[in-house]
C-alpha cells in the first residue's frame, strides 16, 4: 500500500498556527496600548450613559420636592434622609411625608454617586448654602439660597459633556471656572443660609443655568470639577 505524503497537511497546520499566533500578538499589542494611553479615561459610550443617568436623577429629585410641597410642606421642611446617606441628614422615619426618599414623601429612589465619573469618590451632597447667579431671586439674602444637588469631583470629560447638554460655553475647551467659593460639603437639614454664589465673573456662562458643571477656585480648589443641579430655585 502506498502511503500518501503528509507534507502538505502538516505545512497547512503550521501556517494556521502561525496566523493564530500573529492574531493573538496583535490583540495583546492593542490591549496594552489602550491600557497605557494617557487620558483614555471613561469610554465615550459609558460617559453618555452616565450623563443621562445623572440628569434623570436630577429630574426625579426635582419632582420629589414638588410633590412634597404640594402636600403642604415648605422648603425648610424638606429632608434627604436615607439609611445609606450620611447620618447628618437625619432619620428617614422623621416625618416620612417630608422625606425625599420615603415612599410616603417624595418617593424618589436613593442612588449612590457613580464613582466611575469621579476623581475622588464621594456621596451626593444636597445643600442649602448656595445660589446660582440669575436663578431665582437676586437680592443677595438668605431668601435667595437654593436647594442644590452637587456631585463633587467629577471627571473633566463628564463636566464638559454636561455643559454641552445645557448649552454652557466651555471656554478654550475647559469648564467655566467659578468665581470665589462654593459650599459643596454642608448637608441641607432645614436651614437655607446663603453663603456663596455659583457664577463665572466676566463671562457669566453659568448665569441662569439650573444645571451645569464648573471648575473650582479657592474652595473647592482649581483643577477640580463639580456638577450641580438646582432642585428648588427661590
Amino acid at each position: 500500500m502506498m502511503i500518501k505524503p503528509q507534507s502538505h497537511s502538516q505545512s497547512g497546520n503550521i501556517l494556521i498556527y502561525i496566523i493564530g499566533a500573529i492574531f493573538l500578538l496583535g490583540l495583546l499589542i492593542i490591549v496594552a496600548k489602550g491600557s497605557i494611553t494617557p487620558g483614555s479615561g471613561i469610554e465615550p459610550e459609558k460617559l453618555l450613559i452616565r450623563v443621562s443617568e445623572v440628569q434623570q436623577y436630577g429630574r426625579e429629585l426635582e419632582q420629589a420636592i414638588a410633590y412634597i410641597m404640594t402636600n403642604g410642606h415648605s422648603e425648610i421642611d424638606i429632608r434627604f434622609s436615607h439609611p445609606d446617606a450620611v447620618s447628618t441628614y437625619g432619620d428617614i422615619t422623621n416625618i416620612p411625608t417630608r422625606q425625599i426618599f420615603s415612599r410616603d414623601g417624595g418617593g424618589a429612589t436613593y442612588r449612590p454617586a457613580p464613582s466611575d465619573i469621579q476623581t475622588v469618590a464621594s456621596d451626593w451632597v444636597f445643600s442649602g448654602e448656595n445660589r446660582v447667579m440669575n436663578v431665582g431671586e437676586t437680592s443677595g439674602t438668605n431668601q435667595d439660597a437654593e436647594i442644590i444637588a452637587f456631585l463633587p469631583n467629577v471627571d473633566e470629560k463628564f463636566c464638559l459633556l454636561i455643559n454641552d447638554k445645557n448649552v454652557i460655553t466651555n471656554p478654550a475647551g475647559a469648564p467655566p471656572q467659578n468665581t470665589g467659593n462654593v459650599d459643596i460639603t454642608t448637608p441641607f437639614t432645614g436651614t437655607l443660609q446663603l453663603s456663596n454664589t455659583i457664577w463665572d465673573s466676566g463671562t457669566s456662562y453659568l448665569a441662569g443655568k439650573t444645571e451645569g458643571c464648573f471648575e473650582g477656585s479657592g474652595t473647592p480648589p482649581a483643577n477640580t470639577f463639580h456638577y450641580y443641579r438646582v432642585l428648588l430655585a427661590r
